[in-house]
């Protein structure tokens, strides 16, 4: 098991997080643009969709894969190899019910399609695409718990490494496809292979590094009851994130349109995808949070905090400011005119976005504490009522008025909730200080995009190609860092970033 410090594993992780993302992120651009010149867009819109229908099944695990993780950051500190063989017996056998019950409800599901489909040209053998898509899913929960005590080992890296080789040559496949069959068929055929075999492969390193989970090993009673406590709880929470994050796409495709959901796709690809390299920075770090809230104080706590906070600052503004100038044209270089929403729209995206970011700390601190008992129904709460402002406002203002809702329900419920709880119980410093520092970021972001918009017009009417284009983001990447540079160079968490930066360096030569 691991036995390395947590500043190399967090590291390692990172890194090699975001060069199987930044990999990813190339081809499925290669990828959608090839998609786009052969297929209809309504084929896009229906993956899309049946990404959100699939992630509301998914609901089926009510949070297991959370509480497993969380259930293995101690018995891995404690090297203690008896519970963690019960804890993969106990959860294989879960998931096994849990694959089953996903592929059931999947196929009574199948016959419902129609009535979400919002379609001008009907697509032939809809079902049997949706019925490839959800066999992923099953699949994927069969071997969902040997990828989660690696991942909570410290050893994220070894799962980035195979995702990225898999999807390498899967993604080149598909491209193949593509442009010889032109077949929408034998291109999710290719999807469910390499997800097989990304699963595999994972499956059988985690049998060669943990051997003791053959063994046959029973979980105590007391055990199972903490863990199904856990469960209830955090079940509410992923109730709450899936109706936040899947029925966004639905509601477009029964308000607005299947097709528009297509075209949502290809302008969110770039926000969901950096929002994905946002997330790894923090994702990397829970299995390193969960091992310093069991070993460390609340001021080692809320110092690491603390600098997670300023990252997502920096990291949101940044992505933010250089989106708002950038996306229009590399949506129009790449896709070609008629792809680009109206200002409203974008501002919609823009401000999920960015909340999505600056609230990773939390979310990372909340996978480590494991306070979903005590936020569970602010989440619930917030869930409704984004339901309900999406319905009445994407009826009377669109596609801009059911991502506004997303935004106005996390900021009425759980968004200044949360923080709260973790700073009370976890973190023990001002609440006050953490509002006030998001209050001065926003501030800061905001002039510094209207100053840019009003004082050098050009910077939006020019429409350069591939080379002006980065050009372009190469100046607007440079002036938003010297902003955020100013902004954070004397603050105690910029030192310790550049103390542990040069460690780092230094373990490296």
């Amino acid at each position: 098991m691991n036995s390395e410090s947590r500043t190399y594993n967090s590291a390692r992780n990172l890194t090699m997080s975001i060069i199987n993302k930044v990999v990813h992120i190339l081809l499925t651009f290669i990828g959608r643009q090839i998609f786009l010149r052969v297929l209809a867009i309504d084929y896009l819109g229906i993956n899309g969709l049946f990404a959100n229908v699939l992630s509301m099944l998914s609901l089926a695990d009510l949070g297991l894969a959370v509480a497993m993780s969380y259930s293995f950051y101690k018995p891995l500190a404690e090297k203690d190899e008896d519970k963690l063989a019960a804890l993969i017996g106990f959860y294989k056998k879960i998931y096994n019910y849990i694959a089953a019950f996903v592929g059931v409800a999947g196929l009574i599901l199948t016959p419902f399609l129609k009535y979400i489909i919002n379609l001008d040209n009907e697509i032939k053998y809809i079902e049997v695409y949706y019925l490839i898509s959800l066999a992923n899913v099953v699949t994927s929960y069969l071997f969902v718990y040997k990828a989660t005590i690696i991942t909570a080992d410290q050893h994220n890296s070894i799962i980035k490494k195979y995702s990225m080789w898999t999807t390498v040559a899967g993604m080149a496949l598909q491209i193949v496809v593509l442009l010889t069959l032109k077949s929408y068929l034998v291109y999710c055929l290719v999807t469910m292979l390499g997800i097989l075999t990304n699963n595999l492969l994972i499956s059988g390193k985690a049998d060669k590094m943990y051997p003791f989970i053959k063994k046959k090993a029973q979980l105590s009673a007391a055990d199972r009851e903490d863990i199904f406590v856990n469960i209830r709880s955090i079940f509410v929470h992923k109730l709450a994130s899936v109706i936040y994050t899947s029925t966004d796409n639905i509601l477009i495709s029964i308000i607005v349109g299947t097709a528009v959901v297509g075209k949502y796709e290809n302008y969110c690809l770039a926000t969901v995808n950096l929002a994905s390299i946002a997330s790894i920075i923090f994702g990397t770090l829970s299995p390193s949070i969960g091992n310093l809230i069991a070993k460390e104080a609340p001021e080692k706590r809320m110092r690491v905090f603390n600098v997670m906070q300023m990252v997502s600052f920096w990291t949101g503004g940044f992505f933010v400011f250089c989106l708002f100038f950038l996306l229009d044209n590399f949506v129009t270089l790449w896709l070609g005119a008629g792809f680009s929403f109206d200002m409203l729209t974008k501002a919609a995206i823009f401000i999920n976005f960015y909340l999505a970011i600056t609230l990773n700390p939390v979310i990372s601190f909340r996978e480590a504490t494991g306070i979903y008992k005590k936020t569970k129904y602010v989440m619930v709460s917030g869930a409704v009522l984004n339901i309900v402002l999406s319905v009445i406002m994407g009826k009377y203002i669109g596609l801009a008025g059911i991502l506004l809702a997303t935004c106005i329900s996390k900021l009425l419920t759980y968004i200044w909730y949360e923080p709260r709880v973790l700073f009370r119980d976890y973190l023990g410093g001002s609440i006050a200080r953490y509002f006030l520092n998001h209050f001065i970021n926003i501030i800061l972001l905001a002039a510094c995009i209207a100053l840019t918009y009003y004082f050098i017009p050009q910077s939006l009417s020019w429409n350069p190609g591939w080379l002006g284009w980065i050009l372009k983001g190469f100046v607007c990447a440079i002036g938003i860092n010297i902003v955020y540079i100013l902004r954070y160079f004397r603050t105690p968490e910029f030192r310790e970033i550049k103390v542990k930066a040069k460690s780092l360096l230094k373990r490296g030569r």
